[in-house]
């Protein structure tokens, strides 16, 4: 995620990280269901910086746990510190209604098995996933092996099924695809929601911060800071 947002964050914005703990860098549920035991560690950490909003940066991580638990998380970290948090999931599926998007053409680096309980935890919340394509990484190191230009490959490559649907979405925190979202807007005229772009949108959002001018897409450029600080498509 650092990659991808250090650069587009505005002026005066610092982001500040710490990593969760995993047995393996496997792709498989028992791994990434594995992190929430070190939420504890991880936010009372992050907290001594005082951050205005606290990410829990992990799209999987975060839906896997069932279609109506992806705020679970949230909930804990600002209960163990009193700080405003958001996963990956609330913010892509809040991203997803503010752009208007209610079928969309997914990517993603999983396993077909996540690729699925993706789009039923995204159906479940309004957004039918009409297609998808999968680079089927086993491994986190496989992802980020991915170069962000493939990434748009493999999304041009749908470009018929994307012309039935009403927006793009490409998953993962560790997948580099933002520097590809508006060469894909502009070509294929459908809005693009990412995971890292998602977070970063939410969390400026909750800073009240604006987020036009980033170079991040529609969802950053139109759906961007509006005067107030509660959510852009309130608490759904």
């Amino acid at each position: 995620m650092e990659r991808e947002l250090h650069p587009r964050l505005p002026k005066g914005v610092s982001m500040h990280c710490n990593r969760m703990s995993r047995p393996n860098s496997s792709l498989s549920e028992e791994s990434l269901l594995a992190m929430t035991q070190s939420v504890e560690r991880a936010a009372r950490d992050l907290a001594q910086t005082y951050p205005e909003v606290i990410v829990y940066g992990c799209t999987s991580g975060s839906f896997i746990s069932g279609a109506e638990n992806d705020t679970e998380i949230a909930d804990s970290i600002e209960k163990l510190t009193g700080i405003p948090a958001v996963t990956t999931s609330t913010a892509v599926r809040r991203a997803l209604h503010a752009v208007g998007a209610t079928r969309v053409f997914m990517v993603t680096p999983y396993p077909d098995n996540l690729n699925r309980q993706e789009a039923d935890f995204l159906l479940h919340h309004g957004v039918q996933v009409a297609g998808w394509d999968s680079f089927r990484c086993r491994t986190s190191e496989e992802i980020r092996e991915v170069d962000s230009s493939r990434v748009a490959d493999m999304v041009f490559a749908h470009r018929n099924e994307i012309d039935a649907c009403d927006g793009i979405f490409v998953s993962c925190t560790a997948l580099f695809t933002v520097d590809q979202i508006e060469r894909i807007e502009g070509t294929l005229n459908r809005p693009v929601v990412t995971s890292n772009q998602a977070c970063l949108w939410a969390a400026l959002h909750r800073m009240g911060v604006d987020s036009r001018g980033l170079g991040a897409g529609r969802l950053l450029e139109d759906f961007g800071y509006s005067g107030d600080t509660s959510p852009a498509t309130h608490s759904n």
